[in-house]
C-alpha cells in the first residue's frame, strides 16, 4: 500500500519540480537539463531527483550549482502548492546513466564496424 503512495508521490514531486524548474533563473541557458527521475526514502523525508545535461562539463556544473541552490526554494513551493502535512527534503544528484549508455552505443559501433571489416577480408585473420 505504501510503495503505491509512494510512487504517486514521486510521480508529482517530479511534475510539481519541473513545473518549478521553469521560473528559476539561469537554468534553461545553455544545456538542456532532463529530470530522469526520483528516488523517496522509505520515512517519505529525503526526495533525491536525478538530472542529465546535455551540454559541457561547464554547463553540467552549472546547472548543479543552480539546482542546489535553489532545492530549499522549491521544496518551500512545493509545501505551499501541494496538500500535505510534510514535504520530503530534495537533494539533486547528478544521472551518468545517458553518458555511460553513449559511450556503450559508441563501442558497439566500433565492434561493429570491426566485424564488418573481418567480414570483408576473411582471409586476412590467418
Amino acid at each position: 500500500m505504501g510503495s503505491k503512495r509512494n510512487e504517486r508521490l514521486k510521480e508529482l514531486f517530479l511534475q510539481e519540480i519541473t513545473a518549478a524548474l521553469r521560473n528559476v533563473n539561469g537554468i534553461n541557458a545553455n544545456g538542456i537539463l532532463t529530470l530522469t527521475g526520483a528516488e523517496l526514502s522509505k520515512d517519505s523525508k529525503v526526495l533525491h531527483v536525478y538530472y542529465s545535461v546535455l551540454g559541457t562539463d561547464a554547463e553540467r556544473q552549472r546547472k548543479d550549482t543552480i539546482l542546489k541552490a535553489n532545492a530549499r526554494e522549491i521544496r518551500t513551493l512545493l509545501f505551499k502548492r501541494l496538500c500535505l502535512r510534510t514535504v520530503p527534503e530534495i537533494v539533486f544528484k547528478f544521472d551518468e546513466t545517458p553518458e555511460k549508455a553513449s559511450k556503450l552505443e559508441d563501442i558497439f559501433k566500433q565492434i561493429n564496424s570491426e566485424h564488418e571489416k573481418t567480414d570483408e577480408n576473411p582471409g586476412s585473420r590467418d
